[in-house]
């Protein structure tokens, strides 16, 4: 997440008539995927009951392949 964060700061500042504001709402939903995702990563419930930990972690890492890739549209749709 932190490199799509870099690519919107590099548009905002390295591209000629850049869309500050939109790229600025890019970043801010960046932030909150990330906090969003790391909460659910700490989260420590369902240890007792086999396989339920996996088919959490394998939801996660889909959940976060569709956040990753929304916001990569975000950034192509910036400029």
């Amino acid at each position: 997440m932190d490199l799509l964060c870099m690519d919107c700061i590099f548009y905002k500042v390295y591209v000629v008539d850049a869309d500050i504001e939109a790229a600025g709402k890019v970043i801010i939903h960046i932030a909150e995927a990330q906090d969003e995702l790391l909460k659910r990563v700490n989260a420590t419930e369902g240890k007792e009951v086999k396989g339920r930990i996996k088919a959490y972690y394998k939801k996660l890492n889909a959940d976060f392949e569709k956040q990753v890739n929304a916001i990569g549209k975000e950034i192509a749709a910036l400029g």
